[in-house]
C-alpha cells in the first residue's frame, strides 16, 4: 500500500521539477533574448550594408555529379530516388558563388516530363565550420495570370517578404521530398488558377530558368523599395531597412519565431484547400506517400497473396529494394481472425565505390483488402562512409540484405495460425483470446511466424513458429 501511495506522488513530484526546469529555461532565454539581439543588429546591419551585392542575373554553372562535394552528392541523390517514384528526371546539376556570403550553394534541378512542375534540391555549403550546411527542396509552378508557387522545406526563415506575385508554402517539418511534392500538386490542383502550360518553358535550360527567376525577384524587391540598383547597375544592395529586417529575421531567437510563423501560415493555407499536413509529418512508416487501388478485387487472407499485388509497387518506388518482413494486423472485432492490414517492409542498399559510400532505403507498402488500396510509405534513408580503401573493403566484403523470399516451402497464415490459436489458448488458462498481428520475418537466415494476442485482462501472449516446419519454437 505504501508504494501504491508513493509511487504517484513520486511521478507528479518529477513532472513537477521537469516542467518548472522547462520553464526557468525559457524565461531566462527570453531574458537573455534583449542582450543577445542588440549586439546580432549591431553587427549584421552594417555587415549586410556592406557586403551583400546581389547579382541581377546570378550565374549558375554546370557541374558534373563526380565534381559535387559528398555532403551535395548524398542529399541530391536522395532527393532524386525519392521523386524518381513520382516521375521526376534528374536534369543537370550547378554551383552559383553570389547568393551566399561565405559559401556556396549547390542545386539539382529536376522536371517532371508530363507537367510544368519543376523540382529543385539545393545544399548550402557555408565557410564557416560551426555552421553546418543547409539542404532543402522546392517545388514550383507558374500559372497564366504571371504568378508563381513555391513550397519548400527550408528550416531558415526568409530575409525579406515574398514579392507580390509568389506565393511561398514554407513547411519546415515535411522532410521526405514526395510527400512535399504530393502537397503542392494537390493545391495547384485546388486552386482556381489555372497553371501555365508545359510548352512555355519547356524549351528554356534550367540554368536560365533558374537566372530568370532570381532576376524577376530581385527586380521586384527592388521596386518595393527592399532592395536599390548598385551603381553599376549589374547588382543590387539592401536599403538600410531591409538590411534592419534581414538581420531581425535571422537573429537568435526570433529566428525560430519566424519561421514557426511561415510555417503555420503555410498549414492555414492548406488547410483551408482541404489538405491536412499533420499526415505528412512525422516518422517515415506513418506517412503514406502514394495510394492506389488494386488492380482487381479479390480476398486476400494471406501473406504470400497480397505479395503479388505488392511487389509491383515496391518495384516502382525502388528497383533495388528486397522483402525484409510482413506484418499481419487482424481485425479484432469479427468472430474469427480476419486480416484487415498487410504492411510489407521492404529494404535496398547502393554501394558507390568511387565516394566510398554505402546507402541504405527502407520503406513499407500498405495493402488494405477491405478497402481495396495500396498505398507506399515515406523512404528512411541513410548512409555509411568508408575513410578509405581497406575500410571500404571490409564494408562491402558482406551482403547487408537478407531477403525474405516466398517459395513453396513456405507456410503462409493458413497453416501456421491454427496451431498458434492452439498454443495461445493452452497458455491462456481460460482467458477469452483475441489475435492482434502476426510478423513474418528472417532471424539468422530462417524465416519465422510470431503471433500475438491479448487476453481479455489485456495481458499480451505470443507463439513463435517456424515458417517452414510449422512446428512452434517459442511461446
Amino acid at each position: 500500500m505504501r508504494y501504491s501511495f508513493f509511487n504517484p506522488v513520486l511521478r507528479w513530484l518529477v513532472l513537477l521539477l521537469s516542467y518548472t526546469l522547462v520553464l526557468f529555461i525559457r524565461l531566462l532565454k527570453w531574458l537573455v533574448a534583449p542582450l543577445a539581439l542588440l549586439p546580432q543588429l549591431l553587427i549584421g546591419v552594417p555587415a549586410g550594408l556592406l557586403r551583400i551585392k546581389l547579382p541581377l542575373r546570378p550565374r549558375f554553372t554546370s557541374v558534373r555529379e563526380p565534381d559535387l562535394p559528398d555532403a551535395a552528392w548524398i542529399a541530391f541523390t536522395d532527393v532524386a530516388d525519392a521523386l524518381a517514384a513520382a516521375g521526376f528526371v534528374t536534369q543537370s546539376d550547378f554551383r552559383c558563388d553570389e547568393l551566399i556570403c561565405n559559401g556556396v550553394l549547390w542545386l539539382r534541378f529536376l522536371k517532371h516530363p508530363d507537367l510544368e512542375t519543376g523540382a529543385l534540391a539545393a545544399y548550402a555549403a557555408i565557410d564557416i565550420p560551426v555552421r553546418p550546411g543547409r539542404q532543402f527542396v522546392e517545388f514550383s509552378t507558374d500559372f497564366h495570370d504571371g504568378r508563381l508557387l513555391v513550397t519548400t522545406n527550408l528550416n531558415l526563415p526568409y530575409s525579406l517578404p515574398a514579392p507580390a506575385y509568389l506565393a511561398r508554402i514554407q513547411l519546415k517539418d515535411i522532410w521526405e521530398p514526395r510527400a512535399l511534392y504530393a502537397l503542392h500538386r494537390d493545391l495547384v490542383e485546388r486552386l482556381p488558377q489555372a497553371a501555365a502550360p508545359k510548352t512555355e518553358g519547356a524549351s528554356r535550360d534550367p540554368a536560365n530558368l533558374l537566372t530568370e527567376r532570381c532576376n524577376r525577384e530581385i527586380q521586384a524587391l527592388i521596386k518595393q523599395g527592399w532592395l536599390r540598383l548598385d551603381p553599376r547597375g549589374d547588382s543590387a544592395r539592401l536599403r538600410p531597412w531591409a538590411a534592419l529586417t534581414s538581420a531581425w529575421r535571422q537573429a537568435w531567437p526570433l529566428q525560430s519565431l519566424y519561421l514557426w510563423a511561415a510555417d503555420r501560415r503555410s498549414r492555414q493555407l492548406l488547410a483551408k484547400n482541404g489538405l491536412d499536413v499533420a499526415k505528412f509529418a512525422g516518422g517515415a512508416p506513418s506517412i503514406e506517400v502514394f495510394r492506389q487501388p488494386l488492380t482487381a478485387v479479390t480476398t486476400i487472407d494471406g501473406a504470400r497473396a497480397g505479395y503479388e499485388y505488392v511487389w509491383p509497387l515496391a518495384q516502382q518506388t525502388d528497383g533495388r529494394a528486397v522483402l525484409e518482413s510482413v506484418v499481419v494486423e487482424f481485425d479484432v472485432s469479427a468472430i474469427s481472425p480476419f486480416p484487415r492490414e498487410f504492411r510489407y517492409s521492404f529494404k535496398s542498399h547502393a554501394d558507390h565505390a568511387q565516394r566510398r559510400i554505402r546507402r541504405y532505403c527502407s520503406f513499407d507498402i500498405l495493402l488494405d483488402p477491405m478497402a481495396g488500396t495500396l498505398a507506399a510509405t515515406a523512404t528512411e534513408r541513410e548512409f555509411e562512409q568508408a575513410a578509405d580503401d581497406s575500410e571500404w573493403q571490409e564494408l562491402t566484403a558482406t551482403a547487408p540484405l537478407a531477403p525474405l523470399r516466398f517459395d513453396p516451402w513456405l507456410r503462409d497464415l493458413d497453416s501456421v495460425l491454427p496451431t498458434a490459436q492452439t498454443a495461445l489458448a493452452r497458455g491462456a488458462n481460460g482467458k477469452k483470446l483475441a489475435p492482434d498481428s502476426a510478423s513474418l520475418y528472417l532471424e539468422g537466415g530462417r524465416p519465422f511466424w510470431q503471433i500475438v494476442a491479448w487476453a481479455d485482462d489485456d495481458t499480451p501472449l505470443f507463439v513463435i513458429l517456424d515458417a517452414r516446419s510449422g512446428i512452434i519454437v517459442k511461446r
